[in-house]
Parts: C-alpha cells; sequence; structure tokens
C-alpha cells in the first residue's frame, strides 16, 4: 500500500514541512486569537435567542398586517 506522500505534488510537500514546524512550535498569536474567537462565540450566541425571538415576533406582525389588509395568501 502506498502512502500519501508518494503522490503529492511539491506545494503539497512544502506545505508538510510548514506544518511540521507550526507542530513543533505553535505561534503565541494562534492563543490569542482562539481567546478572540471564543469571546465572539460567546457574545453572538447570547443574542441569537433574542433576535430569534424578535424575528418571529415582526414577521408575525407582517403576517398579521398583510392579512388584515387583505394580502395574498402564503402558499
Amino acid at each position: 500500500m502506498t502512502s500519501d506522500h508518494d503522490f503529492a505534488s511539491p506545494a503539497e510537500e512544502r506545505l508538510d514541512t510548514h506544518m511540521e514546524l507550526v507542530r513543533a512550535e505553535p505561534p503565541a498569536a494562534s492563543q490569542a486569537l482562539a481567546r478572540r474567537v471564543f469571546r465572539t462565540l460567546r457574545w453572538q450566541r447570547l443574542l441569537v435567542v433574542p433576535l430569534r425571538a424578535g424575528a418571529a415576533l415582526a414577521y408575525g406582525l407582517i403576517q398579521g398586517v398583510r392579512t388584515l389588509l387583505g394580502g395574498r395568501r402564503a402558499r
């Protein structure tokens, strides 16, 4: 059976070399990036429920106005 490196292009081999270097000594900036990503994830998760509720309320109001004004039925 052949390994993946038997058919790797020169670009893939260079990428493997770079990835080995990063794995051996990860940059310190990656930890700061991970903290920022998770902080953003937390506040976005807090906003999801109120935004969905607001969207559902707005949709209901629009459908109510449409019904009162005799608009076409949604199919």
